[in-house]
């Protein structure tokens, strides 16, 4: 940006005249000389004088209001002293080094509580005889500053941080087919996940009522047949899905084999030009034998995600987002029947799942 070159004005130019102090806008008040002179007219018995009082109608001297305040202030403080210009900005206290190792101890611990980040911080100034312990409101300011928000949480397994996991997951979105998809582009995959789904899951969870009463309301009842969800879903911006839903056994290899010869049937076989590749994750139902021959035979492919990353499913996030549709419209789930049919609306409200993918990092199109 080219630095603005200041053009010094003419001699003898006249500044703007100045806001008088009773002006709503921002301006510097009174000045200490006219307070004293104000206070001694006050003190002289004076402040109802005619000229007095004219001057304040034309809003040329203190109100009475004003010189009342200020005469509190002397009472109080011993002065009558402006206040120096905040902006209405409370002054931070939880700030420099110590927002610092807040905000990494933050980063490194996000579901710390705020007892444990005092505990950080009075260790990290150990022998500091000026550290003070810091109350809650401190603590989320600073938070604010930082631009750290509050989210509901999740947990990664320690299992995902094995040194066997961390490198397979790494083979996965940067080694070339079959070791992973870094040659694999986006509308090509399909990505396929069973989920269970019960009446409860409609259910919402928090509501507000008055101080000592229960959150009470007619609705669904929490125990009832479950429903199992087999889903599959295509990063094609056709948004090309196909799920079956039943009640009973989870989802066995034949149900498995079947569904995968329904997507390959309506799909076709896989060509030189175009090879589909089915990505899942790493259950051990889904290594299935028969269920890759046929996947493999219809000149298609098939990758298996690294254990312990859901993350790195988009599916995961479209039964997220099924899940809170069936809440909103949970007025109108009653029974079995009623939630399958919802179901079935939820899914066929999502019009394509490219922004699903993107978010996971298949970004190669």
């Amino acid at each position: 940006m080219p630095h603005e070159v200041q053009i010094r004005p003419p001699l003898q130019s006249r500044v703007e005249p100045a806001l008088h102090p009773s002006n709503r806008g921002r301006t510097h008040g009174y000045s200490q000389d006219f307070r004293q002179l104000a206070m001694e007219v006050r003190a002289q018995g004076h402040s109802n004088n005619p000229l007095i009082t004219a001057m304040r109608t034309q809003h040329n001297y203190p109100s009475l209001l004003t010189e009342n305040r200020w005469q509190e202030l002397l009472n109080t403080l011993g002065h009558y002293r402006q206040c120096r210009h905040t902006g209405n900005n409370r002054a931070t206290v939880l700030r420099d080094h110590d927002q610092i190792l807040h905000v990494l101890y933050r980063l490194a611990y996000p579901k710390a509580t705020q007892a444990e980040i005092n505990a950080f911080l009075y260790r990290a100034n150990f022998g500091n005889v000026m550290f003070r312990f810091y109350c809650a409101s401190q603590i989320t300011e600073s938070e604010n500053r930082a631009g750290l928000t509050r989210k509901r949480g999740s947990t990664t397994a320690y299992q995902a941080l094995l040194p066997r996991n961390v490198f397979w997951r790494w083979r996965y979105w940067n080694m070339a087919y079959p070791l992973g998809i870094a040659d694999i582009l986006q509308q090509d995959l399909i990505d396929l996940d069973e989920c269970g789904i019960e009446l409860s899951t409609a259910d919402r969870k928090i509501g507000k009522a008055y101080i000592g009463k229960r959150v009470n309301q007619t609705g669904l009842y929490s125990k009832s047949e479950k429903w199992n969800l087999l889903l599959a879903i295509s990063g094609d911006p056709n948004g090309n899905r196909w799920y079956e839903m039943w009640t009973g056994e989870g989802t066995t290899g034949e149900r498995m084999i079947d569904f995968i010869r329904t997507i390959i049937n309506e799909i076709g076989n896989g060509t030189p030009a175009r090879r589909r590749c089915f990505i899942m994750d790493n259950l051990r139902s889904h290594h299935n034998r028969q269920m890759a021959t046929v996947i493999l035979n219809a000149g298609h492919r098939l990758v298996f995600r690294a254990p312990y990353y859901p993350v790195d499913g988009p599916i995961e996030y479209v039964f997220n987002t099924i899940q809170g549709m069936l809440r909103i419209n949970n007025a109108n789930i009653t029974d079995g029947d009623s939630l399958t049919a919802e179901i079935v609306l939820c899914i066929g409200e999502i019009t394509t799942f490219v922004p699903y993918f993107e978010n996971c990092g298949y970004w190669r199109v």
